[in-house]
């Protein structure tokens, strides 16, 4: 199963190229699901009156990101109360409205809901597609997990010394097998592990591909080097570039100094308001097929 994930500066057509994307592997027999990870939702917009005429090879979801970021408090709050017992009366729940602007939460759910689809597989589908959010968050999104092995790393070296200093007995002997007793070490090495598979899955040019669209204007693809850079820092390879609505191109793409390693495609400026199903099918029949 493949990942793509496109990402963009805000109004350079993320979303329309989500659905263009995922229509052309539609249309190349690939069973395609399409998930919107931007809470301000607009594929069905874009789709418009014609989405219940979608190909059955093609599901298309726009989940709502809070209830992962309440599922993700949820499970904080059950994990305080088994490691801590003592602590009876946490009621997180009461706290939600305020617990859910911590800052770092949104990313929290982001990622769960990624996990969500895919640990599902999504119906075994061929490949999941992913509507990235505005580049702040979708960068935080992308590394969060290498933060969380990093801060994770150092939370388990100290948990191992308090256990040595304390003279704790962590392990008990069952027959020729050493079982693991701390609760709190054996949660933070499974959390370790979690994040950095995740990480792994990201820097997976083979599974995992990000995919950067900008406008053929200097602030769009200014953003883009910025999030070229800032991927590449966490050694995530960029894998395609769209340059969206190229006919408004002024100065030739060789001036700019683009994604390194990125594959550049072009893509011709619609006459037509892309907008319904049909025109979305022709348009991707037309311009996309051999841009997947």
């Amino acid at each position: 199963m493949e990942c793509y994930f496109i990402l963009g500066k805000g109004g350079v057509g993320k979303s329309t190229i989500s659905i263009l994307k995922a229509l052309a592997f539609v249309q190349n027999e690939k069973r395609v699901t399409l998930i919107s990870l931007d809470q301000a939702h607009n594929l069905f917009d874009i789709i418009g009156q014609s989405k219940n005429q979608l190909p059955k090879t093609l599901r298309i979801f726009e989940p709502d990101i809070e209830q992962f970021i309440k599922k993700y408090l949820q499970q904080s709050e059950q994990l305080l109360q088994k490691n801590y017992r003592y602590l009876t009366s946490l009621n997180l729940e009461h706290h939600f409205k305020v617990l859910k602007q911590t800052p770092g939460l949104e990313e929290y759910g982001l990622l769960l809901a990624f996990q969500y689809f895919f640990n599902k597989g999504e119906a075994k589908a061929d490949v999941l597609i992913f509507d990235m959010p505005p580049t702040a968050v979708a960068l935080k999104f992308f590394s969060l997990p290498f933060v969380s092995v990093v801060w994770l790393e150092q939370l388990l070296k100290l948990r191992n010394e308090i256990l040595e200093k304390k003279e704790i007995i962590s392990k008990v002997k069952f027959g020729r097998k050493k079982i693991e007793t701390d609760a709190i070490k054996k949660n933070l090495e499974q959390q370790l592990i979690r994040y950095q598979q995740l990480a792994d899955l990201f820097r997976n040019r083979k599974n995992c591909k990000i995919v950067l669209v900008a406008n053929p204007d200097s602030i769009s693809l200014a953003e883009s080097q910025r999030i070229g850079k800032q991927l590449t820092d966490l050694n995530i390879p960029v894998s395609q570039f769209y340059l969206n609505k190229n006919k408004a191109l002024k100065q030739p793409v060789a001036d700019f100094s683009l994604i390194s390693g990125a594959e550049l495609r072009k893509l011709p400026e619609s006459d037509k308001t892309l907008i319904g199903l049909p025109e979305l099918m022709d348009f991707s029949r037309e311009n996309f097929s051999d841009l997947i």
